[in-house]
């Protein structure tokens, strides 16, 4: 398989957006400027501006920490700090709710990954929790006691909690993977199962509306990976400083509905891995890691991994098969532009 040039998203704005979400039946982007503004976008993929407000400060403001945000049904919900926020289409404050949660990194509009929600009963929830504290000092059976998913109902601020890995995960063999236990999510609300994997792991884990475990999927890790592992006795906040560099990971998921592609980046070659590198050097080791997608259709790998040898990454699934290419513009683009302009891939069988 291998993906295809079919089209592009384009808006008439100078700033750079960051893409957070999109909602198929809308057909509308939720997006933000970079900076610590705040000042957020609803836009049709036509290019024409919705709704645009300021949401760091006053009456209607959820404030600047964000961890995640998106569509959850006909709804926006904005994981902040200890606080979930629930607005229209209009980006206009409904509702908010304490959200309790430790987390390793509190970015300024800027959530390190992209937001999922999933239908339970036929009523749409959001994934909230981001499960990437740092302890002290990891209990042995701390893989065993974790529950992967916190869904929160948008209309009460009620929370579902449920998901667990079993025996198959490299994560239950007694061993720590440091850096590598964040959990990468998929699920929309046309998704039969939400969708799990773990950065250091080679399963991908579904669940249905229960949070019970329905289906496994073994993803092959694609080389260089050599995994920096310490016995779970050993696992703690020491060894955060471990070099990661030389394993892979699976970083990301997109699509829509049962149809996603899971993304993977390789470690870095580990002959090219010496000391004394300068900064210059060292950025070129750094980008001589692999990207991969893995095409998942109806609960299982469709083809072989597919390599992605362009800048930045297939952020967000539009449906169909095809997807939007994220990046900085001037690395996508030969010529500065005076709008924005992102490309979308279609994933097609190779001709």
């Amino acid at each position: 398989m291998e993906f295809v040039l079919v089209d592009s998203l384009v808006f008439d704005e100078l700033q750079t957006l960051r893409i957070l979400d999109y909602h198929p039946g809308e057909e509308i982007f939720l997006m933000v400027t970079q900076g610590v503004e705040g000042r957020y976008f609803s836009m049709h993929k036509n290019g024409e501006v919705l709704a645009e407000e300021v949401l760091s400060e006053g009456p209607n403001a959820f404030g600047m920490v964000l961890h995640r945000a998106g569509f959850v049904g006909n709804e926006l919900m904005f994981v902040s700090d200890q606080e979930i926020f629930i607005y229209d289409l209009d980006l206009q404050q409904l509702r908010k709710f304490p959200f309790e949660q430790e987390t390793m990194v509190r970015m300024i509009h800027g959530p390190l990954d992209n937001f999922n929600a999933f239908k339970i009963n036929s009523i749409p929830h959001g994934i909230a929790n981001l499960s990437d504290r740092l302890l002290d000092k990891y209990p042995i059976d701390y893989f065993d006691t974790l529950n992967y998913f916190h869904l929160v109902n948008p209309v009460d601020g009620s929370v579902v909690k449920g998901g667990k890995i079993d025996d198959s995960s490299i994560f239950k063999q007694g061993y720590f993977y440091p850096r590598k236990d964040k959990p990468v999510f998929f699920s929309d609300m046309l998704s039969e199962v939400m969708s799990l994997i773990l950065p250091a792991d080679s399963i991908l884990f579904q669940f249905d509306e229960n949070l019970s475990l329905v289906n496994k999927i073994t993803l092959d890790r694609q080389q260089p990976d050599q995994l920096s592992r310490l016995p779970m006795e050993e696992a703690g906040r020491s060894a955060f400083g471990k070099d990661i560099s030389l394993g892979g990971s699976f970083t990301h998921m997109a699509g829509q509905g049962n149809t996603f592609i899971v993304e993977y980046k390789t470690g870095i070659d580990p002959e090219q891995n010496r000391a004394g590198l300068s900064r210059e050097e060292l950025a070129a080791v750094m980008a001589s890691r692999k990207t991969y997608y893995y095409p998942i259709m109806e609960g299982r790998q469709m083809g072989q991994p597919v390599l992605w040898d362009k800048p930045g990454l297939l952020k967000l699934g539009l449906g169909d098969n095809r997807y939007l290419h994220y990046a900085d513009q001037a690395e996508i683009h030969e010529e500065e532009k005076d709008y924005q302009c992102y490309y979308i891939y279609e994933l097609q069988v190779k001709k």
